[in-house]
């Protein structure tokens, strides 16, 4: 039988693997659109006008709400320098309480990105682009990102705690 909190932990991870697979396709369209305008340029039938701004949008938007997939699967930057030469134990200590400041750290970030976000919609901030995409979204996927990143921090907080034959491990640790 499954607790709230693993069905919960088990949706979030769906939600994230959703994200990571809309950033994958991102990035697939910008290797094909990025071709196609050349070509489009160089035999002079116009050009895809918008395609250059889009792709810092498109990049921001990846970086921000692929974080989460990535830090679940362990894929991201980690040094291990500290806790390969402190016990199991201490290691795991180390590592909850990592998790820990992550988490309070990425709180704050979505609190105030939070903050920003409502700012700039009052505002009705707009850059100095052809693309316009009002200011005030990018800050919801900041903020959205920080959010999902404090949750992920939590449960991996949880996971730390656990013993590792509970681990799945059918779970890949990286890549899809």
């Amino acid at each position: 039988m499954y607790s709230r909190v693993d069905r919960f932990e088990a949706g979030f991870n769906r939600l994230t693997l959703y994200l990571a697979y809309l950033v994958a396709l991102s990035i697939g369209l910008i290797a094909v659109l990025i071709p196609l305008n050349l070509f489009l340029i160089k035999t002079q039938l116009g050009s895809i006008w918008w395609l250059y701004e889009g792709v810092e949008y498109t990049l921001y938007f990846g970086v921000f709400i692929g974080a989460p997939w990535v830090l679940n699967q362990g894929a991201h930057v980690r040094v291990d320098v500290v806790t390969s030469v402190l016990s199991v134990e201490s290691s795991r200590k180390l590592e909850r309480a990592m998790d820990i400041a992550g988490a309070l750290l990425c709180a704050l970030l979505c609190f105030y990105g939070s903050r920003v976000t409502i700012w700039e919609f009052q505002d009705g901030t707009l850059p100095d682009k052809d693309l316009r995409i009002p200011t005030g979204y990018m800050m919801v996927i900041f903020s959205a990102s920080f959010f999902l990143l404090a949750i992920e921090f939590l449960l991996r907080f949880r996971r730390a705690g656990s013993d590792p034959e509970d681990a799945d491990s059918d779970k890949p640790r990286s890549g899809f």
